[in-house]
């Protein structure tokens, strides 16, 4: 029912602004389909149970990216710019928040348009299922985001929608946000709203209308920065922030004054507590290093002769591919091969859990890296407990050896997509990055895998590369729980 309400950006712009008809009644006729289908889904689960079960959340989450994406294609196909199999492969990228980018630039707008919308949409069904399904599914892999989100999930319906419209209500906010800053940057407004709806999403793909434009590239690199953290953090530190109070007695301008300086000093407290996290402050340090890294590297090597070019160009390429959104400009093709493993690896952390961002995410890392100092430290006094804590709560060993288990399982179906990816067409070495590439949800890696290397695939490959986009998006569980579920369900009679 909500992909539904998507075709209206497309429809507004092709009547009015195209002034096509036929456009606009294209999208229009979709919409009538998706609508049927949304109706037909409903009265078939019109008697379904109001908590929902591990095995039938797996499969749901797997199917919600197909069959949205079997509606999404069309324009891409319709229109004759793609092939069946690339229009899905293209939609799937852009639902995954991959973004691809098969079109070439000179397509028409409102394709492009549809494209931002449906990165915008891809990541905002993620995100849903992150705090309703995903819990039930992997929760204890991904630390369950209650260990730092402050958030309590069950699987009862009616709690569900309530952490559901937080993160949702935050996710707007944020694309709101985005919206403006693009405006004041200088962009039109249907730019302003492409370039929000993709950073935001982390969708991001070839379309960058500014590039050379200051204000819209450090625009661009702030909405991907928040991108990179915990939506349901957001929520709860501005709920938090107690709202300043002023003495009665007072006359008006100093109840004013002390209104002001309280707000000034609340919200300096909530930014506090936010460079606290723990999480908050790997990902600041992470980027800070890599960022003065690839400046100093740039800049000594004479790639860019400007200190404060060789500055900007690496704080937008580090926190692009740290937030796995992909964006680039040209000067990332003239970079050394070091720099573009480090960005590389930026796309393989990914950002905050919480987040719309791909990659192991950052938490699971500091977990690994402190689960190693454990070890160490009991190798040199056998007879001392250790305990794992982040942000000084204490993670259970259960939780421990899962997300010890998630990186065994990471490794391993890398290694695995990459031998069958390598077997179909393209070397072991390309294979290997588009494997990271469709795993870690970033797209193509400048220098590393192109979309031309996708292009290339056969459509068997494509179909595989498909796969690993929806794999990489919900992470490995839901496939492997849906196929141990199956496989003790043999009689129909049992579902």
């Amino acid at each position: 029912m909500a992909f539904a309400f998507t075709f209206a950006l497309p429809i507004i712009y092709a009547a009015a602004f195209m002034r096509n008809s036929n456009v606009a009644a294209f999208f229009c006729i979709i919409l009538i389909c998706v609508w049927t289908t949304e109706r037909l889904f409903k009265h078939l689960g019109r008697k379904s149970k109001r908590r929902l079960p591990l095995l039938e959340s797996a499969i749901s989450m797997l199917l919600a990216y197909p069959i949205v994406a079997v509606f999404a294609a069309l324009p891409f196909w319709y229109s004759g710019w793609l092939t069946p199999i690339e229009a899905m492969l293209e939609t799937i990228s852009d639902l995954t928040s991959a973004g691809l980018s098969l079109l070439p630039e000179s397509a028409p707008y409102v394709l492009k348009l549809w494209q931002s919308v449906l990165m915008w949409f891809g990541s905002l069904i993620f995100l849903v299922m992150l705090v309703t399904v995903l819990p039930e599914v992997s929760g204890c892999f991904g630390m369950s985001l209650s260990l730092h989100g402050g958030q309590n999930f069950s699987p009862i319906l009616g709690q569900m929608l309530v952490i559901a419209q937080r993160v949702i209500t935050v996710y707007s906010a944020l694309t709101l946000l985005s919206f403006l800053l693009f405006k004041l940057a200088g962009l039109g407004g249907w730019d302003s709203l492409l370039m929000a709806m993709r950073c935001i999403s982390t969708g991001g793909g070839n379309y960058f209308p500014a590039r050379g434009n200051l204000f819209a590239e450090y625009a661009a690199a702030f909405t991907m920065l928040l991108a990179c953290g915990n939506l349901l953090f957001y929520h709860r530190l501005i709920v938090t922030i107690p709202p300043p109070t002023s003495n009665q007695q007072e006359n008006f301008y100093r109840r004013g004054i002390i209104y002001l300086k309280q707000l000034v000093k609340n919200i300096f407290s909530g930014v506090k507590k936010f460079f606290s996290n723990s999480e908050v402050k790997t990902v600041s340090v992470i980027i800070l290093l890599s960022v003065l890294f690839i400046s100093f590297s740039t800049y000594r090597r004479g790639i860019i002769t400007d200190g404060n070019l060789a500055f900007r160009y690496a704080f937008f390429h580090v926190v692009s591919f740290m937030s796995t959104t992909g964006i680039h400009l040209e000067t990332l093709n003239q970079a050394t091969d070091f720099d573009r493993f480090l960005i590389f690896l930026m796309a393989i952390f990914g950002g905050c859990m919480g987040s719309v961002t791909g990659g192991i995410k950052i938490v699971r890392l500091l977990v690994l890296l402190k689960i190693t100092a454990a070890e160490l430290t009991k190798t040199m006094h056998p007879r001392m407990l250790t305990v794992i804590r982040v942000n000084k709560i204490t993670v259970p060993p259960k939780i421990v050896g899962r997300i010890l288990g998630f990186f065994f399982l990471t490794c391993l179906t890398l290694f695995i997509c990459s031998a069958v990816l390598s077997f179909m067409e393209p070397k072991f070495s390309e294979a290997v990055a588009m494997s990271v590439a469709c795993l870690t949800n970033v797209g193509a890696l400048p220098g590393i895998c192109s979309v031309e290397d996708f292009l290339r695939l056969s459509d068997v490959g494509k179909v595989f590369c498909m796969i690993m986009l929806i794999l990489g998006r919900l992470e490995i569980f839901a496939l492997l729980i849906a196929v141990a579920g199956l496989a003790t369900r043999r009689n129909f009679k049992e579902w």
